[in-house]
């Protein structure tokens, strides 16, 4: 089996600076060793995403455990030692042979395994205690590698194409299900993978929001100022059947993904000019965004974001309407984002998390105005040494008819 073509392999030299990373934590924390077992983390700690396990001593070589398919992980991971297992039942002989008699306290990812899983590897194992593994790791993955942001900034590029897409295709009369479908299949061709992978426990989005007038603000289930009624009950949020309409706002929210990384980017548009007070309301989003950049950099704690934001919105008039309205508010206005669209730090109050030279921040100050719509703007930022930069690059620009009235022009 052959590694495809234009498929980047996570390099060895970066899986292990990885699992020394946890390994540096495990040892703080006193955690004899680490089962991994959940997707994204066996990607970022394999390179490779199959049914398996992969176990971290606190010390010494990673044991990847894999039960299908063994010989694509021998392509697609990095690791030394890639074994072969039937399942949970042979782990403890695995690590016995290897020299891991004795497991006082073993770390999992406690914060997403099932119940009947836990008590599976408890059962098969037989450490004297389990202990929550994710604190640790969440803190590594926050902070991404060149390597990683390298790849992310190849994801900003196709998040730009996906708003100038959406720009193109914005007509009156179109529905959102039919504007959001453009945008995917255009995506899709230049290598969106299409799944988005979320951490918290049943929240759920399928690429984002792309929802228009009063129904972006018809509030939904998910942890978000914008909802949309969506197709079914079954999956209330996000594009539905409404046909837009002139000077009520779009909200594009579409999140773009390749090689398992995300890049979070928002737009308002609109089809002609957008009423005073929403007009007003998305010029006060930008100011906040613009804000916020200029404060990022390295010791900033994460909280200090958040009350910069609701201090402009109360300011210019807007609190009542900033990141929701209501009950259907939400506390944060931005959150890290990688492998997962909800990362490690959220931007919001009592956060103490302090900002790092490699973190990536999603900053998006968004106003609900229930019966109106929502209006807003969302980008993605890279801590660095010196402050910040900006991945994505669209224009703030919110009719769409000026510049396709240019384009015409052209042609």
């Amino acid at each position: 089996m052959k590694e495809k073509a234009g498929i980047p392999k996570t390099p060895k030299e970066e899986l292990y600076r990885r699992i020394g990373a946890l390994q540096s934590g495990m040892a703080s924390d006193e955690i004899d060793g680490a089962l991994i077992v959940h997707n994204t983390n066996l990607f970022y700690f394999t390179g490779t995403v199959q049914q398996s396990y992969l176990f971290i001593p606190r010390d010494g070589d990673p044991l990847f455990c894999v039960k299908k398919n063994r010989d694509r992980a021998l392509v697609e991971s990095a690791l030394d030692q890639i074994i072969p297992v039937s399942g949970t039942g042979d782990l403890r002989k695995i690590l016995a042979d290897h020299g891991y008699v004795r497991i006082d306290r073993l770390g999992m990812e406690l914060d997403v395994l099932p119940v009947n899983n836990y008590f599976r590897y408890l059962d098969a194992i037989k450490p004297e205690k389990m202990v929550d593994i994710w604190p640790c790791v969440q803190k590594i993955r926050s902070v991404k590698s060149e390597y990683e942001l390298s790849l992310m900034r190849e994801v900003a590029v196709l998040s730009d194409f996906m708003v100038k897409t959406g720009r193109r295709n914005l007509r009156e009369g179109i529905t959102e299900i039919e504007l959001a479908a453009k945008v995917e299949a255009a995506a899709r061709a230049k290598g969106h993978q299409g799944f988005v992978r979320m951490r918290s426990f049943n929240q759920e989005i399928y690429w984002g929001h792309l929802i228009s007038g009063p129904d972006a603000a018809y509030p939904a289930f998910i942890d978000s100022p914008t909802g949309g009624r969506g197709l079914s009950h079954a999956f209330p949020q996000g594009a539905g059947r409404r046909s837009v309409g002139r000077h009520e706002p779009v909200i594009f929210d579409l999140l773009a993904c390749m090689y398992g990384y995300y890049v979070d980017q928002t737009r308002t548009l609109a089809i002609g000019p957008l009423p005073e007070k929403l007009e007003k309301a998305h010029n006060v989003a930008v100011e906040i965004e613009s804000e916020l950049e200029n404060m990022i950099q390295p010791g900033i704690a994460v909280e200090a974001l958040y009350a910069k934001a609701r201090h402009i919105a109360g300011m210019r008039g807007l609190d009542e309407h900033f990141m929701g309205h209501g009950k259907t508010r939400v506390g944060f206005c931005g959150h890290g984002i990688g492998l997962e669209l909800d990362e490690f730090p959220a931007i919001m109050r009592g956060e103490k998390a302090i900002l790092q030279p490699g973190m990536v921040l999603v900053l998006e100050p968004k106003f609900h105005f229930p019966g109106a719509g929502v209006v807003g703007v969302e980008d993605t930022f890279v801590v660095t040494d010196r402050g910040s930069q900006k991945l994505t690059h669209a224009t703030y620009e919110v009719d769409v008819t000026t510049q396709q009235g240019l384009r015409k022009k052209k042609n």
